[in-house]
């Protein structure tokens, strides 16, 4: 489909010798602008004429009065040509922008191309592994670093992992009595045991001094 909207190229002596675009586009953009100026003066004349053409009318100057309106006719014949250039122009700018937007377009896509090309063509499947490879052997010899650099050294080496979390557990209970709070004291209260055993031994004492009293 493209092949057959796209002209085929032929040599790269003739694509040298084609005008460039951008020139081109500015040379169109500047006929166009002296066209509009040619045409916005014709009109100035064209309302001078139609002053004139009144004020002879005006002096029953009949004749003058249509010399007037027949330069004004000429001046919109020419105004009307010159509607016909500019819309020519305009067609010319619209399609080669659009023709400059495709080649810009299709450079791009070369580009890209050829910079993928090329990228694939540096790389192949053995270089890839071995990166993967390389990649995996040093993160392997880094996490065996990080482990013997964690692992204990010295006097610390000896010690009963164990044990020390025995004495840990100790520790822990130790501190846990001391947070809570003693339990209050209790009063003793005598047994009713006790309460007679004693009045007993009273009574016994009076007795035996009462005895001694009446022995005398």
């Amino acid at each position: 489909m493209l092949k057959k909207l796209l002209p085929k190229t032929k040599s790269k002596k003739k694509e040298e010798a084609a005008p460039s675009a951008i020139p081109t586009l500015d040379r169109l953009h500047e006929t166009l602008e002296m066209l509009e100026k040619k045409e916005r003066f014709l009109q100035k004349k064209c309302s001078t004429e139609i002053e004139k053409a009144k004020v002879y009318t005006k002096a029953k100057n009949k004749n003058a009065a249509v010399q007037c309106l027949k330069r004004k006719k000429l001046h919109e014949t020419q105004i009307e040509q010159l509607a016909n250039f500019q819309l020519r122009v305009h067609d010319q700018i619209i399609m080669l922008e659009s023709a400059k937007a495709t080649t810009d377009t299709v450079d791009a896509l070369r580009s890209g191309s050829s910079a993928v090309k090329a990228i694939q063509q540096s790389l192949n499947i053995d270089d890839i592994e071995n990166a993967i490879d390389e990649a995996n052997d040093q993160t392997e010899n880094m996490r065996q670093i990080q482990e013997a650099l964690a692992m204990p050294v010295g006097a610390s080496a000896d010690f009963d992992e164990d044990e020390l979390e025995a004495e840990l557990e100790d520790l822990e209970e130790e501190e846990l009595d001391e947070e809570l709070p003693e339990p209050p004291a209790r009063l003793s209260v005598p047994s009713a045991k006790a309460t007679t055993s004693s009045k007993q031994a009273n009574d016994l004492n009076e007795l035996t001094k009462l005895q001694a009293e009446m022995a005398l």
